[in-house]
């Protein structure tokens, strides 16, 4: 390997030290409290998007669901002042408009669970928060680069991409953006160390560090 590939993980986004890319995280301020519930048995996995959205995004709260003994209470996480909105496009899900944001009681804050689809179902059912919260829903949306993982039909985003998504609909499209550029970026790296792109072909390029 040459010596301006050094191999050791970064403990924040876990790519290479060489491919590390922190330093593109964007630190995005919202009005919008984002509270991630990820299953611990998903939150370890290189393909998990929780923890990009952790850099990207300041004060975003991760609740981990499935530690033993203590279950999460993302209750706890929620200011007292806002209206809770789930993104999960499960069976009852509103789709997220401006619209309905304006007929909240209160401003919103955004809860959503993260994991596999059944850990996720999982996590609305048992979750008293989740499941008696307003949830909601995401037309599909084709976005650039490929996908780190496979997902079921009619779910093709990821975490990361959909929280994107729902950010351009709570406070605009300028706050999406860096977003889903940071996150293009990280994930041609991460499919880069798969061999499914070439170094080249990564987006933003990968600058070459002296030893």
């Amino acid at each position: 390997m040459p010596a301006d590939r050094d191999p050791t993980p970064c403990p924040a986004c876990r790519l290479q030290a060489w491919l590390c890319v922190c330093a593109h995280a964007p630190r995005v301020a919202l009005r919008t409290p984002l509270i991630l519930v990820v299953h611990v048995h998903d939150f370890g996995r290189t393909s998990n998007t929780a923890r990009l959205l952790t850099l990207a995004v300041r004060g975003a709260t991760v609740v981990r669901h499935g530690v033993f003994p203590a279950p999460a209470d993302p209750t706890l996480h929620v200011p007292a002042d806002t209206t809770p909105l789930v993104l999960f496009p499960g069976h009852g899900a509103r789709p997220l408009t401006p619209e309905l944001v304006a007929s909240l009681p209160a401003p919103p804050a955004l809860v959503v669970p993260d994991g596999n689809w059944k850990q996720a179902s999982r996590m609305v059912k048992r979750l008293p928060l989740l499941a008696g919260a307003i949830k909601v829903t995401l037309p599909d949306r084709a976005f650039p680069g490929m996908a780190l993982r496979a997902n079921g039909p009619g779910h093709h985003m990821s975490t990361f991409e959909a929280v994107a998504q729902a950010l351009a609909v709570l406070e605009g499209e300028p706050v999406a953006e860096p977003l889903l550029d940071f996150y293009r970026r990280a994930t041609d790296r991460m499919l880069m160390v798969r061999g499914k792109l070439r170094l080249g072909d990564v987006y933003g390029g990968v600058a070459a560090r002296r030893p």
